[in-house]
């Protein structure tokens, strides 16, 4: 009888052993399920926050081409002014007639 005893108490240590193996698996399973839940939780805010950024860029953006556009449209008037008040100069140096005697 001392033999069975024995033997039950062996059997029963290894199905203690194989139980707390399966919850070990379990607690693993669940720990890599919260922690992909909560990747896919940060990277769903991290799109958001990008999101928030770029459409706060673009408004400055959109600002500086316009500055620059009105920039570029004073230089091009300054720029045609200056080219006709040569072209005016050289036709009136045309008309010009130098005599020495």
């Amino acid at each position: 009888m001392a033999a069975t005893t024995n033997m039950n108490i062996i059997l029963g240590q290894g199905n203690a052993v194989k139980e707390v193996h399966n919850a070990r698996k379990q607690n693993l399973e669940l720990n890599q399920q919260l922690v992909a839940q909560e990747t896919d939780g940060k990277k769903k805010e991290d799109k958001v926050k990008v999101q928030k950024f770029e459409g706060t860029d673009k408004v400055a953006i959109q600002e500086d081409e316009e500055k620059r556009d009105k920039k570029d449209a004073k230089n091009k008037r300054k720029r045609a002014a200056k080219r006709k008040t040569k072209g005016k100069s050289a036709t009136q140096e045309g008309h010009r007639i130098d005599i020495r005697v």
